[in-house]
């Protein structure tokens, strides 16, 4: 996803993995940005067509960025599953087994490349890409209609 979706709009590689139960870096970032959780232990996710560590991909476009969106995410996770109501599909996978998250920031901006830019837009590429690698999205993200 790197090569295919981030690179060649000017986005970092992902970077700056942690442990989202046991860490929260003081250097997580408070720009715009795009995420992906993964999950923990050794064994992937099975999906219709091959394996992934990849539970959900997530975009960063408020005042906080990365940091922020992060931030909502782990209270959720550390705070552990409701009674009532099931969590978030990545929250359960990140609950049950643990998990990883990392990010790429966005370039400064070029006219040039207006949408690619634009979390949202880089978000839904990478969904893109994983459901056509694995014929669906992560699981974290819904399944494909």
């Amino acid at each position: 996803m790197n090569t295919e979706i981030l690179g060649p709009y000017g986005w970092q590689p992902f970077g700056g993995m942690f442990n989202m139960l046991e860490e929260w870096p003081a250097e997580l970032p408070a720009r715009i940005g795009v995420y992906v959780f993964l999950v923990g232990e050794d064994k992937p996710i099975t999906y219709p067509a091959g394996d992934s560590s990849i539970v959900y991909f997530g975009k960063a476009e408020q005042q906080r960025g990365v940091r922020g969106r992060v931030s909502q995410h782990r209270g959720s996770i550390t705070r552990g599953p409701r009674e009532r109501w099931p969590g978030h599909p990545a929250h359960e996978w990140l609950m049950a087994r643990g998990g990883f998250c990392a990010y790429s920031l966005a370039p400064d901006r070029d006219p040039a490349h207006p949408l690619g830019h634009s979390a949202s837009w880089v978000e839904h590429k990478l969904i893109r890409a994983f459901q056509r690698l694995h014929r669906t999205r992560p699981v974290g993200n819904g399944t494909a209609a």
